[in-house]
């Protein structure tokens, strides 16, 4: 039997829905297979060994009968492989990713680099525009250590007319994203400029680093992958937001946001979906799974990436395993299959 650590939590926007996909991978596994210990890291980055006999993680009770961890390092060493439910900043960007192969642990999920990379929409964009990926008009721009707010280019020069970098590159109106953050966490629609700095303020105290990308009237749809050498990858699932665009509150919070798998697009756009998907979860260097996420154009068809997560979501709700089950791989083992990948490189 392996001893398996399950960790959730974290210091993200994302720490409730990691709170939520830990519950729901506690109620799918099979107990009967591994000998578990779970492990919450709270907002202010505390680890504790937590009361396993709780039914929901997400209530505000979650730390009720749980023990503080001193020896971090000691605890990860003493397990045979590690499940990271955790989302977004330090659970998501490789940071966790990182301290786990100095311990010489496997776990489950993409590698340092590729986490790191995925996390990044900025960075992601540059390197998939070099293997032909699709992608809107976007725009990058950083809040510097002085505090000043910069457009930067693709020869990394800096300017602080950034309305006219917006102008020159897309326009208005236009979507606005912290470049590290998930969950519609930090993601804004622009309509004018009068608005725009009041957004860019609002965006910048969840992250440095800004995307700014051209808006246009889509269908979001998303696909999974599963595998390290040889992934394989679902059909193509369907996002109905209620509302403009996919929020953080549509997702999680309204009741008449809707998935649709498979999605009702013409076939031959959801295997193009699918096909690059494939490439890009190669392009990252991807091990064990990720969700790679689209948008279609209603006025002329094309497909455009969104983004890659590389731990997505694993609440009852969350497209990822209803990908894999529509796949053909029910909850339950789709997470024996992610402990085998992390075993199998």
């Amino acid at each position: 039997m392996k001893k398996l650590l399950i960790i959730c939590g974290g210091q993200s926007t994302e720490h409730i829905i990691s709170r939520m996909s830990c519950t729901s991978v506690l109620k799918n596994i099979h107990k009967d297979k591994y000998e578990l210990t779970v492990v919450g890291i709270d907002q202010g980055g505390n680890w504790y060994l937590l009361d396993q006999s709780q039914e929901d993680f997400a209530k505000e009770t979650w730390l009720e009968n749980s023990e503080p961890i001193q020896d971090i390092y000691g605890l990860l060493k003493q397990h045979d492989v590690v499940f990271p439910v955790l989302h977004g900043k330090y659970g998501e960007d490789g940071t966790i990713q990182g301290l786990l192969e100095l311990a010489q642990v496997p776990y489950v999920g993409c590698k340092t680099m590729g986490s790191a990379v995925a996390m990044d929409k900025i960075y992601t964009k540059k390197i998939l525009e070099t293997v032909g990926i699709p992608q809107v008009k976007s725009l990058y721009v950083k809040k510097r250590y002085d505090g000043t707010m910069v457009a930067v280019n693709n020869q990394f020069d800096e300017s602080t007319d950034i309305i006219k970098a917006v102008k020159d590159t897309m326009g208005f109106p236009c979507f606005m994203k912290a470049s590290r953050s998930g969950s519609s966490v930090g993601c804004y629609r622009v309509d004018n400029e009068e608005e725009f700095y009041e957004r860019l303020n609002e965006t910048a105290q969840y992250d440095s680093h800004i995307v700014i990308e051209e808006c246009i009237d889509c269908i979001e749809l998303e696909t999974a992958v599963l595998g390290n050498d040889d992934p394989v990858v679902s059909r193509v699932g369907q996002i109905m937001p209620h509302g403009e665009f996919y929020t953080f509150e549509s997702k999680y919070e309204d009741e008449e946001s809707k998935t649709c798998i498979p999605a009702l697009v013409d076939e031959k756009i959801q295997e193009e979906i699918r096909n690059y998907a494939l490439k890009v979860f190669k392009a990252i260097d991807g091990h064990g799974l990720s969700r790679v996420d689209f948008f279609l154009d209603k006025k002329t068809n094309r497909v455009y990436l969104n983004e890659i997560n590389t731990m997505p979501g694993f609440t009852k709700i969350s497209m990822y395993p209803q990908l894999m089950a529509d796949y053909g791989i029910p909850y339950c083992d789709l997470i024996d299959k992610l402990i085998e990948l992390a075993f199998d490189r």
